[in-house]
């Protein structure tokens, strides 16, 4: 019994250890009509002040072949609890852009995005949403305007709505696609970019050695000269009058640590055995010129 025991468990060790060191390719196997529906349950502490979100997103499959899927993804829902928060609708605007309207992403055999089929539609259809749900904030909180001046949100909304941008957005960390066509051992490592554009450095680590449960974590991965640029450009984008102060000023201002950007993020997964994504999980620290933002987040399959 001894011997059979020892047996096994240098057996598992030995497909664990091939496992880690081959590396796991996250290859979904979609099938044409799958339909699933998550949710997401975030909590967003922004200085004191906490927003809960939630979310549902729908998945559904319309063409399968041996070259990749074809899938319509649309958010059917996105709340938050407190309608008279600032930051839980400034937060609804900027993610709530594409609600209601079903993108159309193509993929490669592994399920990774390559294109979006109706992109124009998207653009055109994220962009009159937006601009409706900012006239209705500014005339239901004109504080709002001092946030997010509309020229501002304009180019914000641009920059957000490139074929590019809405790609990287559906498969940013914490995304039930985002692993798709990664091959994956404990240590890998690449790199990327966050929702907000900023190089971020992630590394994997296999939680079960068949690559049903991943963890990923993220810390930011931009060089000086990079955060100076980013900083100078957003400024242009959201307070132009004030851009060539900061230019002047900028690297007195590094060197203060007024601008000083930290961010960490740690992102669990469970996939199912055809692939689709179970459940999510993840916690965000960051520190932006100052101030604090802390979020959870868990994203589960609640719907066929």
């Amino acid at each position: 019994m001894k011997k059979a025991m020892m047996t096994l468990a240098l057996l598992l060790t030995a497909v664990t250890m091939s496992a880690q060191l081959a590396g796991v390719k996250i290859a979904p196997k979609y099938q044409k009509g799958d339909s699933k529906l998550y949710r997401t349950m975030t909590t967003m502490n922004m200085g004191g002040q906490v927003v809960n979100l939630v979310s549902e997103t729908r998945y559904t499959v319309t063409e399968a072949t041996p070259q990749g899927y074809t899938l319509e993804v649309c958010l059917e829902k996105m709340d938050a609890d407190s309608k008279e928060s600032l930051v839980a609708r400034m937060l609804m605007l900027t993610q709530g852009m594409t609600k209601g309207h079903k993108t159309i992403f193509t993929t490669d055999a592994d399920g990774r995005i390559t294109d979006i089929k109706n992109f124009d539609e998207t653009k055109a259809a994220a962009q009159k949403t937006a601009e409706a749900m900012f006239e209705q904030l500014m005339g239901e909180m004109p504080e709002a305007a001092q946030m997010l001046p509309k020229e501002a949100f304009l180019k914000q909304m641009e920059g957000a709505l490139t074929k590019e941008a809405i790609i990287a957005n559906a498969t940013t960390n914490g995304n039930p696609l985002s692993l798709n066509g990664k091959t994956i051992s404990t240590g890998t490592m690449d790199e990327g970019t966050d929702d907000n554009g900023r190089k971020v450095k992630n590394m994997y680590f296999l939680s079960a050695p068949d690559g049903s449960k991943v963890k990923v974590t993220t810390a930011l991965n931009m060089t000086k000269e990079e955060m100076k640029q980013m900083i100078i450009e957003q400024v242009k984008q959201m307070m132009p009058e004030q851009a060539e102060m900061v230019e002047q000023s900028i690297d007195q201002l590094m060197a203060s640590g007024m601008l000083k950007m930290e961010m960490s993020m740690t992102h669990n997964y469970e996939f199912l055995p055809n692939g689709w994504a179970k459940t999510i999980t993840g916690e965000m620290k960051q520190n932006t010129m100052g101030q604090a933002i802390e979020s959870s987040m868990k994203t589960e399959l609640v719907g066929e």
